[in-house]
């Protein structure tokens, strides 16, 4: 998949996070030079959700770092709600600051404060008064699902309660992003869910961008509008979900949709295995086509998925076909825009 310029939204939106040719390299022992980001451009339309993936060492945990500007880049331009924070130094830094909020993996909370003085803390930092602050961090207990807990400390909270109060503490000073970090990498499948629609819920009502740096597919599924891979510091691919399950080539299609596991499936002697990756949208029936030409070309599905995305339907299939027929199968199912590989 290629990378475009403009990569996450349609050229008429309003970016809210805009970098250009960000990068950044540390100097090990001041004499060999690793470079943790090179080139990076990437654009997130105001109020979307946009995923990061990456493997451990691909540059997300440097990219979050300079969108906070707690790194400088070596060179490039991070710009969050139209300003480049690379530019700025101490007060003005710390004023463009206040539009990020950030979730950490952990929540990250004061164990010697209750759940509204962790969510209360920014805007004790920011100057307010403690009236103001008390009231803000009631307002967004609520607004959690923790109403009542405020009292509570840290350790007679679970762990997904910690991170309600993490994500309260950042929205705290009425930001225009929201970075979470891992957000949901501490917790089990349901808290999980219930973290992922909250984000979703807060994105919805209050507006804000959300980024999601995250090593789980499963979030970039259930969640995002947009995502980027990193790999080695690099944008490899980037834009919608919808841009990337379409592109039959994408590597990140591939590993949030994957084919089927050649070794769950039973190959007959005279057969060979064709994958099959296809997408619909609303009232174009490729799932039916697809399986409606298998059968009359007598292939048989030997494994196979389908998930719907961004409300597109995707399918993996793997077709068991008799060697003398694949030529032909493949042929037809390419005539009609649907994605093969053969596996002899």
């Amino acid at each position: 998949m290629s990378v475009p310029d403009t990569t996450s939204s349609s050229s008429t939106a309003q970016p809210m996070i805009s970098l250009r040719n960000l990068t950044k390299r540390y100097m090990i022992r001041g004499a060999s030079e690793v470079v943790a980001l090179e080139k990076v451009n990437l654009d997130v339309n105001a109020g979307a959700i946009h995923g990061i993936v990456g493997q451990s060492g691909a540059g997300k945990s440097t990219l979050i770092r300079c969108l906070t500007a707690l790194e400088r880049p070596t060179e490039g331009e991070v710009h969050v709600a139209g300003t480049n924070l690379a530019r700025l130094r101490h007060n003005a830094l710390r004023k463009e600051r206040r539009k990020i909020g950030m979730v950490f993996q952990s929540a990250n909370l004061l164990d010697a404060r209750t759940a509204a003085q962790n969510i209360a803390y920014p805007l004790q930092i920011a100057g307010k008064g403690k009236k103001e602050r008390l009231e803000r961090a009631h307002e967004l207990l609520d607004l959690v699902g923790l109403g009542g807990r405020g009292d509570s400390y840290p350790a007679q909270l679970s762990g997904g309660q910690r991170q309600r109060v993490g994500i309260a503490r950042a929205l705290a000073d009425q930001p225009r992003v929201v970075l979470c970090d891992e957000p949901t990498s501490a917790l089990d499948a349901d808290s999980t869910r219930q973290i992922l629609r909250l984000l979703e819920r807060i994105r919805d009502e209050m507006g804000v961008t959300i980024v999601i740096i995250t090593h789980e597919m499963s979030v970039v599924r259930e969640i995002c509008d947009s995502a980027t891979l990193l790999e080695n510091g690099r944008v490899i691919e980037t834009g919608t979900i919808e841009q990337i399950v379409s592109d039959p080539n994408s590597k990140l299609a591939r590993e949030l949709v994957p084919m089927p596991s050649l070794s769950e499936i039973e190959i007959p002697n005279g057969t060979a295995v064709v994958n099959v990756m296809f997408t619909s949208r609303p009232g174009i029936p490729t799932g039916a086509t697809v399986l409606s030409l298998a059968s009359r070309m007598g292939a048989d599905v030997a494994a196979g998925t389908f998930e719907t995305l961004a409300n597109i339907q995707v399918g993996r299939l793997a077709l068991t076909v008799p060697k003398y027929h694949v030529d032909q199968i493949v042929s037809t199912l390419e005539q009609n825009d649907i994605h093969t590989e053969v596996l002899r």
